[in-house]
């Protein structure tokens, strides 16, 4: 069974938004009996190079993408990103050896992840980081943990991947989206409509606040993130990394936001 305990990484020593302040208040209001346990450069082995690597970029998701594997191992529990909205209680999914959702049929995704101790499948995944070869063609974009634990699934079982009702495959069970991730990635931008996507299966939503992605200027005023925006349009001007025609495309992204 898997222990009533939630995990979650904080690294880089930044304030948490409301966001993700609003997230961790749904976990206590649905699992209060549940032990919370932050993970952060006090209390957590930093030494594996692709970690190491991670923090030198100030890539702090990629950090939690391996220690989330590592305490899961060690401890068992259920690992959330901090944008994971609980809509109910997680009790139900306790039985299972290791539980984890799709955010599309074919496309597993790490952000909310429930597992006894020892999993042969998240150690199958935990390896892949101590052979990552830090060449020049490194990307971290190519090594996200959602791409990681589909390709580990397909290679260690032999399945495609084609989840659209909860699936058990060797003691792995999968949720289709509905369950973890009603809105689709596709429709982040709605996020102030989340409700609008639950249904009765939903426990939770995740909320794509999604740390690793450096967004410019443009995918901020589409967000009504002003005061971000103007602080990259600053830094491109500064740089005088612009055209004529930025100017205008600034025009119309505002007006099209407001």
């Amino acid at each position: 069974m898997i222990p009533k305990r939630i995990h979650y990484c904080w690294f880089g020593g930044g304030v948490k938004d409301s966001t993700i302040v609003k997230c961790i208040a749904s976990w206590k209001k649905f699992c209060p009996d549940y032990e919370i346990i932050e993970w952060n450069e006090n209390n957590t082995d930093c030494s594996l190079p692709f970690v190491q690597f991670a923090i030198r970029q100030k890539k702090w998701a990629f950090v939690a993408d391996v220690i989330r594997l590592d305490v899961l191992i060690n401890q068992g529990g259920i690992y959330l990103d901090t944008d994971m909205l609980l809509v109910k209680s997680l009790d139900e999914y306790l039985n299972s050896k290791l539980f984890i959702g799709v955010e599309a049929p074919h496309m597993i995704n790490g952000a909310i992840i429930g597992s006894v101790c020892d999993n042969r499948y998240i150690k199958k995944v935990r390896r892949y980081y101590d052979q990552i070869n830090f060449g020049v063609d490194f990307n971290f974009h190519n090594s996200t943990i959602p791409i990681i634990l589909s390709e580990t699934f397909k290679n260690m079982f032999g399945k495609d991947l084609n989840i659209l009702e909860p699936t058990t495959i060797d003691n792995v069970t999968m949720y289709p989206s509905q369950v973890f991730y009603p809105l689709p990635n596709s429709h982040k931008m709605d996020i102030k409509n989340y409700k609008n996507y639950l249904s009765e299966d939903t426990a939770a939503v995740h909320l794509w606040n999604a740390s690793w992605v450096d967004y410019n200027e443009f995918d901020y005023i589409k967000q009504r993130k002003y005061f971000q925006a103007v602080n990259k349009i600053i830094i491109r001007l500064l740089s005088r990394d612009f055209n004529s025609y930025y100017f205008v495309r600034l025009y119309k992204n505002f007006r099209k936001s407001l």
